[in-house]
């Protein structure tokens, strides 16, 4: 059984990981439309750009936040012009967010910029045989439940 200071060279590598994602988190991009965005907005849109008539109830579930967060982020995008709000016909009181011609442009650049940008990191997955993916694998899934009891 391994002890915790066997276990600590680990919990510092994923530390560290974690606080490099915090600062990437908080940094804007340049996805080539000449607006800079947030890691938020561009998942967001993205999000939006995969799907047709989506509303912010479906968004809120799907990021685990609340409408009025979905709200915000769908706020700050309509301004930068790269989605457009408009009524369901079907449900009155529903409102459709579909991205505009810009805005499915900064997600083509953006799967372009991670294709490249996260090359060498995917290649390091793709290598993995079965077993090890696996273990990544279950070792992604328990640090999301890690997370979650510092949420609670």
């Amino acid at each position: 059984m391994r002890t915790f200071e066997d276990i600590k060279p680990l919990l510092q590598n994923v530390s560290h990981a974690l606080t490099k994602y915090t600062i990437i988190d908080r940094m804007d991009f340049d996805f080539g439309i000449g607006v800079p965005l947030y890691p938020a907005e561009i998942h967001m849109l993205e999000a939006i750009n995969r799907r047709s008539n989506i509303g912010v109830t479906e968004l809120a579930k799907e990021f685990g936040i609340t409408k009025g967060a979905v709200s915000q982020l769908v706020g700050k995008l309509v301004k930068k012009e790269l989605v457009v709000k408009e009524k369901d016909l079907e449900h009155k009181a529903r409102v459709i967010i579909k991205p505009t011609k810009l805005g499915r442009k900064a997600c083509k650049n953006h799967a372009e910029f991670h294709e490249k940008h996260d090359q060498a990191f995917f290649e390091y997955l793709r290598q993995l045989d079965d077993e090890s993916f696996n273990v990544a694998l279950e070792l992604s899934n328990h640090m999301n439940l890690w997370m979650d009891k510092y949420l609670k």
